[in-house]
């Protein structure tokens, strides 16, 4: 595995660690590589978790070390066979690193033109849907993020989050380009009525109209001009008063993708993940990809 790629030839990388969230991960990443005819890189971190093999004093022993180097090499091989079951003809490498997987898969973001993690690993709390790992990732990744929470749908349109900042401007561009590799509808949302929604409820058919179609034309201004380059994708707008995350997480049920820039116009700098982004990956139904900046 080499980190001296071009942006044509960086491969999908795919963090495995074993757990089915891992497997659903990479099931989506193979089908990802035929559409984009990339490379499969698997990537898999040896790292030193007090508790995870044994209590702290012994996890540096030959032992519990050869035992975690053997986990992830078990982690690997079957994230082989998943991907060579999805995609027989796709390029698969698979690499063990050491050290913390947070970390690797940062430095994985600089060369891969993708990352795909399973929402929760091993290490996954019951009931804590969105593991460190995956927080990590998609908060400080240089390229996009897709996170895998369970089986992937294969239809639905691919939905996006609009809000006018620069980071819901790059996810357009990520989300017309994925309902073009898709063969399927792009579905533009955008809510109006901020972080809860609750400041509209109450208001006069007129001011209730009024916000409304200045939501309308917003996400009709968001859209133009993609259609230059994705002539072939149908697009769909949906304006709603609740507030953003609901108005994604619902337009999710029938999706098969979901793109989100990390931070909207409500973020603060120096917040790398905004709330609505965050939440949105803890409950939606279909992958989520989590953007940064434009393709």
């Amino acid at each position: 595995m080499t980190d001296s790629v071009t942006d044509a030839t960086a491969p999908i990388v795919v963090g495995v660690d074993g757990s089915d969230c891992a497997l659903m991960a990479v099931r989506w990443a193979a089908g990802a590589a035929v559409r984009e005819k990339r490379h499969l890189r698997l990537l898999s971190a040896v790292g030193i978790l007090p508790g995870a093999y044994a209590p702290a004093p012994t996890m540096t022993s030959p032992a519990v070390v050869e035992a975690m180097h053997a986990g992830a090499a078990r982690a690997i091989d079957a994230a082989t066979q998943v991907a060579a079951d999805v995609a027989p003809n796709v390029d698969v490498e698979g690499k063990t690193v050491s050290g913390s997987a947070t970390l690797a898969l940062r430095h994985a973001s600089t060369w891969a033109h993708m990352l795909v993690i399973g929402r929760r690993g091993l290490g996954g709390v019951r009931g804590l849907l969105f593991g460190s790992v995956s927080n990590d990732a998609t908060a400080h990744a240089e390229c996009p993020v897709v996170v895998v929470g369970g089986p992937a749908p294969t239809t639905g349109p691919v939905v996006v989050g609009v809000d006018g900042s620069p980071t819901s401007t790059a996810a357009i561009g990520h989300a017309f380009r994925q309902a073009d590799l898709l063969k399927t509808p792009l579905l533009g949302v955008h809510a109006y009525g901020g972080s809860s929604g609750a400041a509209f409820y109450g208001a006069d058919q007129r001011t209730l109209r009024q916000f409304e179609d200045e939501a309308e034309e917003l996400l009709g201004e968001q859209l133009a001009g993609y259609p230059e380059d994705f002539p072939d994708v149908k697009i769909e707008r949906r304006v709603g008063i609740a507030s953003p995350a609901e108005e994604i997480v619902d337009a999710a049920q029938s999706a098969q993708l979901v793109v989100v820039g990390t931070r909207g116009r409500g973020g603060l700098r120096g917040l790398l993940l905004g709330s609505t982004s965050r939440a949105v990956m803890e409950v939606a139904p279909c992958p989520v990809m989590v953007v940064h900046k434009k393709p």
